[in-house]
């Protein structure tokens, strides 16, 4: 019986189911069960109905197997060639950055290497980076260093501080206050001198000396030797003792007339007797010894505290000299480095 059904004339037509006989199935086991020869030649045929070679095919795919492996290899080297460059060029930048470039000649390199890349094919060898040479950071201290030679040393080099001048019209003001209780004592020996032979001691302090050191002319007297002294201490600060000794005489003045005036104008124990209005009373008043005396000695008394406070003015001026002369050296090496 034919394996091969035909087609029935009737496209409609139902098709008639087929039985396969004895005979077909036994053949059909022989061939299952039959061994095929080794020696018989195998035929492969592609889709074209072209011949090929299993062994040709076989070698091809090895071949091309092995080229695709030594591509991988080759693309996995690069990249870790590459990466390796660029940890080398960023530890390259993060080094220059740093305020102080020059590194130690004593330090030792660190030599790091890199940890292996995961590899693309488990088959593919893992191919290690190049290995990276690291100098170890000095410690710091908070602390910032540059070198001379950076090129930005200049903006961070620090200038010295001018110097703190000292002056002399302070303390002079208060070298013109003891002079000031100093002429105030002279001045009530000068006045207890003149009326001694007037009084008795057991009446000479409370009715001879104390009406007239508290009388508005002594008083005035006293002011006015304080407020002449301090305006020349004010007016030549640290003078010399020359100026005090010409210009003590303007002390004296300011004293004579003030003592004068207020006498002239308040009265008390030195009072003009027999005269009226203020110019007569100055003109008979101006030449008599309480006046007369509180003049000169205002004059000794500046002339000599003077020469106090013009001595302590040589000493701060070549003081401020040597402050000045330093600061000079030292800005002129600040200088030199920039």
């Amino acid at each position: 019986m034919s394996d091969e059904r035909e087609t029935p004339v009737d496209p409609g037509a139902a098709v008639e189911e087929q039985v396969a006989s004895d005979a077909a199935v036994q053949e059909a086991v022989v061939r299952a069960t039959t061994t095929p020869d080794p020696a018989a030649e195998i035929i492969v045929v592609d889709a074209s109905g072209t011949v090929v070679d299993p062994a040709a095919e076989t070698s091809a795919a090895e071949t091309g197997a092995v080229e695709t492996n030594a591509a991988e290899t080759t693309a996995v080297a690069a990249g870790a060639e590459a990466l390796a460059q660029q940890a080398h060029r960023e530890q390259a930048a993060s080094l220059d950055t740093q305020m102080d470039l020059d590194t130690p000649a004593t330090q030792e390199p660190r030599i790091d290497m890199a940890e292996e890349l995961p590899s693309a094919a488990a088959e593919v060898p893992v191919v290690a980076a190049a290995p990276t040479v690291q100098f170890a950071e000095p410690a710091r201290d908070g602390e910032i260093r540059i070198s001379a030679d950076h090129p930005m040393a200049a903006l961070y080099m620090q200038s010295p501080m001018p110097p703190d001048l000292k002056g002399n019209r302070g303390a002079g003001v208060l070298i013109a206050l003891l002079g000031t209780l100093a002429f105030a004592l002279l001045y009530a020996g000068l006045i207890s001198a003149m009326i001694a032979r007037d009084f008795p001691p057991s009446t000479f302090l409370t009715e001879g000396l104390l009406p007239w050191v508290t009388s508005w002319g002594f008083i005035a007297g006293v002011v006015a030797f304080f407020v002449g002294l301090s305006i020349l201490v004010l007016i030549f600060g640290r003078a010399g003792w020359w100026a005090y000794v010409i210009f003590s005489l303007f002390v004296g003045v300011i004293v004579w007339v003030a003592t004068t005036s207020t006498f002239a104008l308040a009265g008390g124990p030195l009072g003009a007797e027999g005269v009226t209005g203020f110019i007569a009373s100055a003109r008979q008043l101006a030449f008599t010894l309480p006046t007369l005396g509180a003049a000169i000695l205002a004059r000794e008394v500046a002339v000599w505290f003077g020469a106090w406070i013009g001595a302590r003015g040589r000493r701060v001026t070549a003081k401020n000299t040597v402050m000045l002369e330093e600061y000079e050296v030292a800005l002129a090496e600040v200088r030199a480095k920039q």
